[in-house]
Formats: structure tokens, sequence, C-alpha cells
């Protein structure tokens, strides 16, 4: 099997690698293609180079492509050659930065120092944009302490909310010590990293991790728990939810797929998590009766289960009480506070509020405004 998979590699144009080490970061954060969207560290979408230095891996997580083992087609970029790929999308303005992960390389250690490799090259030849790495389960700090150095953001993928169940899908790691240590270890490091006087002008990303949706049984409820939990324990930013496709020739090829909405109310419910200021449990009453949310806006079945929330004044309300209202955010929550008195929807059009959605639970100046006339009434 060896032999074959380096017969493959070798007669494999740098296209062709390019083309399967992209679609070999099916479980890393963006979509399979080399050029992905992602979110930086100032809140922006932005357009990174996505690959990994290679798709051979020692690791036998049970639902991952790359897994040591599994019969497929694989490849392998050198550190010089990501630099120069990387340099190329730069200059022709397709991408800000390089989203850089790896199948395991022996071990977690000679993976770091591959991936440093590639991020000291990218630096030392004055690449100034946005570098994200993905490290691996068990990289020493001494490894981290140096990524440090050159990443505007690093971190490692928890995949699932336990030790049990990691131990079930990726059996060659220890999910408190080589996944929970290197969230707090990475936590400390950014907030190391900001502090310091003459950081080069990079903007440092929070932490941010992933889960891979469906791999196994845990619940909704479960996750949202654990998100939660890393917000306050590693200062966790952005979470990020890949949903489970059974791959062939893996333990878990004969389980389901994880439809693609569930993965979408995960990434609406943290928003709320992060930026609406709700935590785990305020989330109870719009599971289903096993744990797991169901497809509709989490949002719109919270205000839905507390009546006795709504209407709310716009203008008397407090933030708080406005980024419970759906069709506003913290955007427009802000506005409306800033601009008050509020006298009619209108306004809050421009202050970028989704009527249609917050009419049922707003009222203006003592009025729930409900008709066309005043919904486009001026002021």
């Amino acid at each position: 099997m060896t032999s074959r998979h380096t017969v493959n590699e070798h007669h494999m144009t740098l296209t062709e690698r390019m083309k399967v080490l992209s679609e070999g970061t099916k479980y890393d954060s963006c979509n399979q293609s080399a050029v992905c969207h992602a979110f930086g560290p100032d809140g922006r979408c932005i357009q990174l180079y996505k690959t990994l230095l290679t798709n051979s891996c020692s690791g036998e997580c049970s639902y991952c492509p790359n897994r040591c083992g599994r019969n497929s087609v694989k490849a392998s970029l050198t550190p010089e050659e990501i630099t120069k790929i990387t340099w190329s999308f730069y200059r022709k303005n397709a991408i800000e930065g390089l989203f850089l992960s790896s199948g395991v390389i022996g071990d977690a250690e000679n993976t770091a120092e591959k991936q440093l490799e590639v991020a000291r090259l990218l630096r030392n030849q004055g690449f100034t944009g946005y570098i994200h790495m993905r490290v691996m389960p068990g990289t020493p700090l001494y490894l981290l302490e140096e990524i440090a150095d050159y990443a505007n953001k690093f971190g490692v993928n928890a995949e699932t909310t336990s030790s049990v169940n990691y131990s079930e899908i990726c059996p060659n790691f220890d999910y408190k010590s080589d996944v929970l240590q290197r969230l707090k270890w990475t936590r400390d490091l950014i907030n190391k990293k900001r502090k310091e006087v003459g950081y080069g002008g990079r903007i440092v990303g929070a932490n941010d991790t992933q889960f891979v949706v469906g791999a196994l049984s845990e619940p909704d409820r479960e996750i949202v728990q654990t998100v939660d939990k890393f917000m306050d324990k590693y200062e966790l930013r952005r979470p990020y939810f890949m949903s489970f496709d059974p791959v062939p020739s893996t333990p878990l090829e004969n389980n389901p797929s994880s439809p693609r909405w569930r993965e979408i109310r995960l990434y609406q419910t943290s928003y709320l998590l992060k930026d609406y200021g709700l935590k785990a449990f305020d989330f109870d009453m719009v599971y289903d009766d096993n744990g797991f949310l169901i497809d509709s806006d989490p949002k719109m079945l919270l205000a839905q289960s507390h009546p006795e929330r709504f209407p709310v004044n716009v203008n008397s309300a407090s933030l708080n009480e406005l980024l419970l209202v759906p069709g506003i955010g913290p955007v427009g929550a802000n506005r409306i506070v800033r601009s008050r008195p509020i006298s009619s929807e209108k306004e809050l059009m421009r202050m970028g509020v989704v009527i249609s959605r917050a009419r049922p639970f707003i009222e203006i100046n003592g009025k729930r405004q409900t008709n066309l006339a005043s919904f486009m009434g001026a002021s």
C-alpha cells in the first residue's frame, strides 16, 4: 500500500496534489476548495488558501478520510511549495492569508515543526497576510510558543464533548491532556501576545476549535453545554461545526450522514452564546425530548417560548432585552440605544432591524405596529 501511494504522488502534478490536499481538509472548518472563506480575528470574512501539508496520517480517527491505513491517494506539499503557492495567490489578491493543517506526520511534534517551517518562510520573506494554523493534539508547549510568534490564530480541534466520546473516535490521543490542555495553552499564549508591545502590528485571533457533528450520538444539548463551558474556561470565541458524512473504508462508513441544517442551527446557537450573552441553560426549552435542536431558528424558538418577555418597548428596553428580539442583532440593538427615541418601524429598518421578524415582539410608543401603513410610515 505504501509504495503504491508513493508512486501515485510522484506521478501527480502540483495542481493535482493541491486539489487532493484541499479536499483532504474536509474536517477543518472550511469547505473543500483551495480558496475558502473564513472569519479573521477582526470579524471580517476573508479568503484563505487552505491546505494540508500531507493527507498521510498516523492517526486512526474513525470518521476521517485521511486515517492511517485507509486505501486512498496520498499527497503532500513541501513547506517551500506551500510558501510559493501562498505568495502566488496573495499577489493576485485571490487570498488574504493561509489556513494550514496536516495529517499527523509521525507525531504531533514533528508535524508542528513542519507547519512552523511554513510560517517562518512566509514571515521571513515579508509576508504580512493572515496565518491560521490548525495544530495537532499533543503539540508541545515550546512549539505552540514559537507558532504564536508567527501565526495570527492557531488552535486544536476538540471534535466532540468528552473523554469517553473522544477515545471512541480518536483513539490515538487523550482528550484531557492532548486537547483540553492545548486549548488552555492557546488561550494563555493569545492573551500574552495581545499584551506584548511591538507584536509586528498583527491582529491576534481568539481561541477556536471544531466539533464533528453527528459522528457519535451526543445530543445538541451536550454540544451547546460544551461550547458554553469552553467560552468561559478557554475564552473560546468561534466554535466551528462540521457535519459528519460517512467515508468508505472507515469504521463509521455505515453511519448516517448528519443533516446540514443541524450544523447551521448549532452555529446560530453559538452566536447567541457568543454575541448575545445567553448561557447553555437558556436553550433548555428549545430541544426535543432527546436533547436535539429542531430545524427552526433557535432565537425565534426562545422568543416564542417566553411570551411573558414581550412585547418590548424599543424606547425603554435595555440592550439585553433588545437582543432577545428576533430580527435585532448586536449592531441594530446598539444603534437603537444610541438613536432613541424611535417613532416608526421605518427608522428601525434603517438601523438594520428585520422588521418582519421583530414586529410581533416590539412596540413603539406603546403601540404594536402591525399594518402596512405603519410598517412604511414616516416618523
